[in-house]
């Protein structure tokens, strides 16, 4: 081999030792994503949507963050979740994922139902909330924009979980108040289709 092949040989070595290297230095660099989506639920016997601002770092094929949303299956709650995503495919192009949140699901329930009596007289109510969990995982699909953005289709199933304790003052025999306490859960099972921009 003439010495001039030699050193043809070592650069070309060179060059794509130093790309490898500064790829492989890239990825492993974590960035900063925030992931706006909507979300149109459907559950038994209801169909609403739900709002939700994700943020966090990525790294390589993976990412993490805290989510915050904003949700009106049924009655109106607040989930506050942790967000973790796993990509498979090219770092430049389009790719698949698969999310799974987990969190708290805080109940913001903005109206009380009026309390009635015996005699359709209203009764004094006093309603206490509980905070429950809140779960939500599925596969979606990332389409790669320029500058490092992304629209994001995804489906998955969801749950969220509240709790109620209502307390009623009624009146009862001789004039005298009457106390009852009742307990509901709300345990409601949904699949979510969300639509969202990552930047």
């Amino acid at each position: 081999m003439s010495k001039r092949m030699l050193i043809i040989l070592i650069v070309f070595l060179a060059t794509v030792c130093s790309l490898s290297a500064q790829q492989i230095a890239e990825a492993a660099k974590p960035r900063f994503h925030s992931l706006e989506q909507i979300a149109l639920i459907n559950g038994t016997g209801a169909i609403s949507a739900s709002l939700q601002s994700v943020n966090g770092l990525s790294l390589g094929n993976w990412f993490s963050g805290v989510g915050v949303g904003l949700d009106f299956y049924r009655y109106r709650s607040v989930p506050l979740f942790f967000d973790v995503r796993k990509s498979f495919g090219g770092q430049n192009g389009n790719k698949l994922f698969l999310y799974a949140d987990g969190g708290v699901n805080i109940p913001w329930v903005k109206d009380n139902e009026p309390v009635f009596g015996i005699w359709s007289w209203p009764v004094k109510a006093d309603y206490r909330y509980k905070a429950g969990a809140y779960i939500d995982a599925g596969f979606g699909y990332a389409v790669r924009i320029r500058g490092g953005n992304a629209l994001l289709l995804s489906t998955g199933f969801s749950h969220k979980y509240f709790s109620e304790k209502r307390t009623t003052i009624g009146v009862g025999a001789e004039n005298q108040d009457v106390t009852n306490v009742q307990n509901f859960t709300y345990s409601l099972n949904r699949l979510m289709i969300k639509a969202g921009w990552q930047f």
